[in-house]
């Protein structure tokens, strides 16, 4: 297979290449050469790649090598002439240099060889591939047009993946249910992608385990367990706020879990356990409550690990492989999606049987395989392409290889865009669960993702995520509504083929275990507890080498050593696009991270910054020169002041969110310069001064925002600020408010509230939390939000505070609504009848309903936590 990167960059820099192509040629005419050449090399990759022909893939591999390095030399230079050309034509941010001054001058010539070196590469690259390979054709091929068409919503295959597993789980069933002893355990043993989490899944959603237990916590256990994540994770699964449990050490996360869990039945799973290593175990354990008819589910390749646990014979399940006619129930469950699960003809039902089998039987292979076929629809040929390859390439293999080859082909099968996008999970922990929105950003900040005419590169990213999560490479995990992916994470089977491939292609640097190293040749590091620091002083690595070539560098939990490292010394990483930060508050010292954000205002060719949790109380002002930054989070700046004007300078700036930063009440100043800035997410506690509120103002001139998050006080004039320039925002497709409670002081505080909200013709999904009345705004109607589709109204759990709703105003009931999912949470005094909502809303598919005990007639439990209504599953009368 041709390396991923070198055809996605190579359609970057050529487009590039004609778009800015006269600006260039300013500096030096080998770069009309170097876009010819590009384009000679872009054919070539392209029908070598669509022979498939064994005898050309050798040769094919060591000339993408050569030209990997090609195309990243070409776009070092494209860089550094683009900031010689913000040097020369945008003096007003940096000094104005002469055309004819001897740097530039200079400048000039080293460019010119630079250019003239590349050049003269490319044609040593086109004498091999002419001699081993045949010339590329002058027409092209219909398997080379890629379309990127993704279904509007993710395709959710928890209905899929419980294809066979009802007798199993009814097995483990009664032993949860039958147990009389205080915290059982059950262990469910097998091989990797035989079906453990699915199985465990099914379990903790059958009605009569829900209805036995009150709480129920299911967590993924790392190979590298960290006891502290594995209790913060539990806490918050079980609604602790996960601000407080920031700065707590082990000994109070344990006391707090069992402080939690107290005399109540719970149910945990604790989900894919390795090793024999004991010590988070016997410190876990002990913090859960020995209560009669408690139960912990552990799943886990390792049957030692297990019954180690405490898990004895009469209580490990050891799953088996699916049978024919399961097998085939599962692979059309998600292959022919598109079709309602039917085959669409008798010739590919037969392909797609033969298919079938040679998955074994194995259901992550067959969940797999299944969403590569569904992106073949009915076509017979490339069916039959399939399987012939299946059985030409994979004839002699073994059981242990089967889930492997299974995945490596999907990978193979997946059009070019993607293939780059998926390697970046190969550098993250086993069961890492990322922000899709972060990942998407790191995609932006390679080139991997770009706009087009019809979308913008985010809602592109986004839709390459739904794609990857539909063809089961990814597992995702929807947003409130599941309309959208907001986490993903990958398969530990699927993670150790992305290893694989990203190490023969040099994505990123990984030792046989998968472990991240820093070398000379590094182009992508990822830090995680520091884990990789050993292996950086290990290699020994000419720093000029490695800090010139490193494009991405992502850091999680990690401390101060991490940034004193002289191998990782920000102010040589010229080259870098993403920097992801996020430290451990412990021992930061505020001299050290200052300095160290400082080095970060060098790296100009920066275009996805993220930082969480620095002690800091101001950024340089010299952030104004990242020129190419279009995506920055800062989150959990505890001292963060005040924000540098200079930051509205980022003309680029497209995402920008600020949240949990408690000492910054202000925004910068002239923020409406920020002409391209797409999503505003920001979350400071403002306060009430009048420079404030002109600040706010400001934000009309943000005419192209589409998604805004704010969070204020229960201050009148700043509500009716907020308000006013919600009404002139034409374009918000999704707004999140927030309402500290702390001011409340009953209706006074909303009384002007109600009538402040023009119709908003686009808005689609809102969410509005701790609203401080008793009865929605007047402006929340389908009259002012006539296309609304996503509706959450929900109150945060405060100590000493309850939510004030007690119904919805009547113009909410006036008209019809559009909308399609609706969230009411924590509304203990609702007391609307849930047969309103249905004949407002005919549109309705989805309802979540947590603790809204006074909510009348809902066929759920509404008193505990995420009860779901489904259009498909409701026989409400009068409803739909």
């Amino acid at each position: 297979m041709v390396d991923a990167v070198v055809g996605v960059l190579l359609d970057k820099l050529l487009a590039f290449l004609v778009r800015e192509g006269q600006q260039l040629l300013e500096f030096d005419s080998q770069f009309d050469k170097l876009k010819d050449e590009l384009g000679y090399m872009q054919s070539y990759i392209k029908e070598a790649d669509r022979m498939r022909r064994k005898e050309g893939r050798e040769i094919l591999k060591l000339v993408t090598r050569d030209l990997r390095e090609l195309v990243y030399d070409a776009e070092d230079v494209i860089a550094d002439c683009y900031i010689e050309f913000m040097k020369q034509h945008d003096g007003h941010l940096l000094n104005t240099v002469s055309c004819c001054s001897p740097r530039l001058l200079k400048f000039r010539l080293k460019i010119s060889k630079r250019l003239k070196k590349i050049n003269q590469r490319i044609e040593a690259v086109k004498e091999k591939m002419g001699s081993y390979l045949p010339a590329a054709p002058s027409t092209i091929t219909s398997r080379e047009k890629e379309s990127t068409t993704v279904s509007s919503y993710p395709i959710l295959l928890e209905e899929a993946d419980i294809v066979g597993l009802e007798d199993d789980a009814s097995k483990i069933e009664k032993w949860i249910l039958e147990s009389q002893e205080p915290s059982t355990i059950i262990g469910i043993v097998g091989m990797g992608g035989i079906g453990k989490t699915t199985l465990a899944w099914k379990i903790c959603n059958k009605n009569r385990i829900k209805n036995s237990f009150k709480h129920m916590i299911s967590v993924t256990v790392s190979q590298n367990c960290e006891l502290e994540d594995l209790l913060k994770m539990m806490l918050i699964k079980m609604n602790v706020d996960e601000k407080s449990l920031r700065n707590k050490e082990v000994e109070d996360l344990l006391e707090k879990l069992k402080e939690e869990l107290g005399d109540e039945k719970y149910l945990v799973v604790l989900d894919d356990v390795w090793g024999n290593e004991r010590s988070w175990w016997d410190s876990l354990k002990y913090a859960l409550p020995r209560n009669l008819g408690c139960c912990v589910i552990v799943t886990t390749r390792n049957e030692k690990v297990a019954r180690t646990m405490g898990a004895v014979e009469k209580h490990i399940h050891r799953p088996k492989i699916l049978s024919d006619d399961d097998s085939w129930s599962l692979f059309s469950k998600i292959a022919f999606t598109w079709n309602g699960g039917k085959y669409p003809n008798s010739d590919v039902a037969g392909l797609g049987k033969e298919i079938v089998a040679r998955c074994k039987g194995l259901p992550l292979a067959i969940r797999v395989v299944g969403g590569m076929m569904r992106e073949k629809g009915d076509s017979v040929s490339e069916w039959r392409r399939i399987l012939d390859h299946l059985k030409e390439a994979f004839a002699e293999e073994n059981t242990g290889e089967l889930a492997m080859s299974r995945l490596e082909l999907s990978y193979e099968e997946l059009p070019t865009y993607l293939k780059p996008c998926f390697l970046c999970f190969s550098m993250f922990p086993e069961d890492y669960l990322i922000k899709a929105d972060d990942i998407v950003s790191w995609w932006i900040g390679e080139g991997f993702v770009s706009e087009t005419n019809r979308r913008t590169a985010f809602e592109t990213g986004s839709e390459y995520i739904v794609e990857l999560c539909n063809r089961c490479l990814l597992i995702g995990e929807p947003d409130m509504f599941e309309r959208k992916i907001a986490r993903v994470k990958i398969h530990d089977l699927v993670r150790d083929m992305a290893i694989k491939i990203a190490r023969d292609v040099s994505f990123t640097s990984l030792d046989e275990r998968g472990t991240q190293e820093l070398s000379a040749e590094s182009r992508r590091v990822g830090i995680f507890h520091n884990v990789v620091i050993n292996n950086v002083e290990s290699t020994g690595a000419k720093k000029s080498k490695t800090e010139s070539k490193l494009r991405t560098l992502w850091g999680m939990r990690i401390d101060q050593e991490v940034i004193l490292n002289k191998n990782l010394e920000l102010r040589k990483l010229k080259r870098l696009r993403v920097l992801f930060a996020q430290f451990l508050l412990k021992n930061q010292k505020q001299i050290i991270m200052k300095e160290w954000l400082f080095g970060i205002t060098s790296l100009l060719n920066l275009v996805s910054l993220s930082l969480v949790n620095c002690v800091v109380e101001q950024l340089p002002d010299s952030i104004g020169n990242l020129h190419h930054l279009q995506y920055l989070t800062l989150s959990g700046f505890d001292n963060l002041k005040m924000l540098p004007s200079t930051i509205t300078k980022l003309d680029k700036l497209s995402f920008f969110r600020i949240i949990q930063c408690p000492s910054l009440t202000c925004m910068p100043e002239e923020i409406g310069r920020l002409s391209k800035l797409e999503r505003l997410e920001w979350v400071p506690y403002l306060n009430t001064s009048q420079k404030i509120a002109s600040r706010i103002g400001q934000l009309r001139n943000l005419g192209q925002l589409t998604v805004l998050r704010v969070e204020i006080e229960n201050q009148n004039y700043l509500q009716e600020l907020i308000l006013n320039v919600l009404s002139e925002l034409k374009h918000l497709l999704h707004v999140e408010i927030s309402f500290l409670p702390y001011c409340y002081d009953g209706n006074a505080s909303v009384s002007k509230l109600n009538h402040l909200l023009s119709p908003l013709q686009c808005l689609e999904e809102l969410m509005l939390t701790s609203y401080p009345g008793e009865s929605t705004p007047v402006w929340l109607s389908p009259t002012s939000l006539p296309n609304l589709k996503f509706l959450c109204i929900r109150h945060q759990i405060y100590a000493t505070m309850k939510s004030h709703l007690r119904n919805m105003s009547p113009e909410f009931w006036v008209g019809k609504w559009k909308i399609e999912g609706l969230s009411l949470m924590n509304l203990e005094e609702l007391e609307e009848e849930w047969i309103m909502f249905l004949r407002a809303m005919p549109s309705l598919r989805m309802v979540k309903v947590t603790r809204c005990p006074s909510l009348k007639s809902f066929p759920l439990d509404v008193t505990q936590y995420n009860a779901i209504w489904r259009k498909e599953d409701d026989n409400t009368p009068g409803g739909h």
